[in-house]
């Protein structure tokens, strides 16, 4: 049975092995997520998330290999800043891995949020994230194998989606999903590439050997936006992103938020290097260097801190994931569950913990205020539960700032070895080729119509492109890709040239009759041109002028 991503499972498909699916949360590139429990569980604190691979992935070895690599690889790695894996399996034919359900909000939503409404961090609270995400990745990549050698992960997918805030005020580093590990047995797939693209670090994205110092200038990158609520190297295509990660000066924070601390910025600074020799050697040293520089203003912002801004600015998100928790205890109640079916174990499942701490004091009566009545989910206006329809919505971005990926992260899948800058030059080069071609045979098919109407270097050519048609015979041809910026990318191969007269004058461009002025926005191709003018009388002018893709050429107005 196929479940739509968002909805409660039905009562005669949650039975998973030892586990109940409750709803299933999100489809992603190779696994599908469910709000899960332990069958005969009956409390909220022992909901998990259940990662199951997709049926038609199953008999993909190499799939399937990663997956498991997944799973061993976020299994060894405990800490408080990341998010537990309590076990591997098979159930039926199918892969699974049973996590930690969090409960909170994720990085890349608050900052979506607090963009709609023009609000911006306050920099402790900034830093109290970060320095908890610098925690948590320098665990991961001080992580050892059974023999006590380092595994050298590294994460390569360090965004905001990826960084989530959760209810007590921890922050938790997610989805290990492509990270790589000595020992690893899958091998990415040659010509594509992992990780969200806005926050690669240059050297990933030129295909050049990875350590911890990438997830830095990734995690530094998190920063600079969630200080600036504003989008740092994201373009309108990937070559353009990838360009900008690698050569376009790094606009100064200060532009943004004057009250950034002066050794805030240096850290930041530093962090972002683009040589990774000049980064911290560390993500402990980048938090340190944080913590530092805030020790004149109260130091970082404590995890009690950060639970009262979620509970009090997110309340109504925080709200909506209590509400998915009661739908969760509805589902529970009904018929005994039948007795638990034998499921392949790989990994000795620990036990699972609280998902969501108890809380006493004011934040616990906070969170009594801020949650909404409950109630059928059908019932309940939350951002996560759409009314009247009984379905779980996801948390997709708005179109505000896209801090988070529509793609899947385990889509993004590389050889180590590839250099997505030039592999996109390359793409350009392409079209700039088909695009040359296109041009030379409208040239010719011109040329053939004037031939053809016995025009003279004193006849004009029969018709002149206009932009439009342009347009149309240049850019249509060629592989749209990246939701068309390939074409505006051919576009920028052509220019175009105008020129007036005081009185009737014909234009001829290197040695071709185009016609009687006013000319306006004829295109050519770039480089050098020469244009003889013919006006009254015989009389005659040349000028030489330049034309550059993608821009306009106007000569100004010829005085006879």
């Amino acid at each position: 049975m196929t479940i739509p991503a968002g909805t409660l499972v039905p009562r005669d498909a949650r039975d998973f092995g030892n586990y109940q699916l409750i709803a299933k949360l999100a489809t992603g590139g190779m696994a599908e997520i469910f709000l899960a429990r332990p069958t005969g569980a009956k409390r909220n604190d022992d909901v998990l998330v259940l990662k199951r691979i997709l049926p038609h992935l199953a008999e993909d070895e190499h799939f399937v290999t990663m997956f498991r690599d997944e799973a061993d690889l976020a299994a060894q790695l405990i800490h408080k800043n990341v998010c537990h894996v309590h076990q591997f399996g098979e159930f039926a034919g199918t892969w699974f891995i049973a996590m930690e359900y969090l409960h909170g909000v994720p990085l890349s939503r608050m900052m979506t949020r607090l963009s709609k409404a023009g609000k911006m961090l306050d920099i402790r609270m900034v830093a109290g994230i970060i320095i908890q995400a610098c925690e948590g990745l320098h665990s991961a990549h001080e992580a050892r194998g059974p023999d006590g050698a380092l595994l050298n992960v590294v994460h390569r997918d360090v965004s905001p989606p990826n960084i989530m805030v959760c209810g007590d005020g921890t922050v938790k580093l997610l989805d290990f999903g492509i990270a790589k590990a000595r020992g690893a047995n899958s091998r990415t797939r040659t010509g594509t590439v992992k990780g969200k693209n806005a926050y690669m670090s240059p050297e990933q994205i030129l295909g050049k050997p990875l350590d911890r110092r990438s997830d830095v200038f990734a995690l530094a990158i998190v920063m600079y936006e969630m200080l600036a609520i504003k989008r740092l190297f994201h373009r309108d295509s990937d070559f353009l992103t990838f360009k900008a990660i690698t050569e376009e000066p790094i606009p100064d924070i200060r532009d943004r938020r004057p009250d950034v601390p002066p050794g805030m910025r240096a850290a930041l600074i530093q962090a972002m290097a683009r040589d990774p020799n000049g980064r911290f050697e560390s993500a402990q040293a980048f938090g340190v260097a944080i913590r530092n520089s805030l020790a004149t203003v109260g130091g970082p912002a404590t995890p009690q801190d950060l639970a009262r801004l979620l509970f009090t600015d997110f309340g109504d998100e925080m709200s909506a994931r209590d509400e998915i928790l009661k739908a969760a205890d509805d589902i529970g109640t009904g018929p005994t569950q039948p007795p638990p079916i034998a499921v392949k174990v790989v990994a000795k499942p620990p036990p699972i913990p609280v998902a969501i701490p108890a809380q006493s004091g004011e934040l616990a009566q906070e969170r009594q205020r801020t949650r909404q009545p409950t109630g059928p989910m059908g019932s309940v206006p939350s951002i996560m539960v759409n009314p009247g329809t009984g379905r779980v919505v996801l948390q997709q971005p708005e179109d505000v700032i896209d801090l988070s990926s529509n793609m899947p992260a385990d889509t993004w899948m590389a050889d180590p070895d590839t250099n997505l800058l030039r592999g996109h030059r390359w793409k350009s080069v392409r079209n700039t080729a088909i695009a040359i071609a296109v041009l030379v045979a409208i040239t010719a098919v011109i040329i053939l119509v004037v031939k053809s109407g016995g025009a003279t270097e004193d006849a004009p050519i029969a018709a002149v492109p206009s932009d439009a048609a342009v347009r149309k015979a240049i850019v249509d041809p060629i592989d749209a890709g990246d939701d068309g910026h390939d074409n505006i990318v051919a576009l920028s191969h052509f220019g175009f040239f105008s020129l007036t007269a005081s009185a009737k004058t014909t234009i001829f461009i290197d040695g071709r009759n185009m016609g009687e002025t006013p000319m306006t926005r004829v295109p050519l191709p770039p480089g050098p041109h020469k244009v003889h003018a013919v006006g009254p009388k015989g009389k005659s002018k040349d000028l030489k002028i330049t034309i550059y893709g993608g821009k306009d050429t106007d000569e100004g107005v010829i005085n006879w």
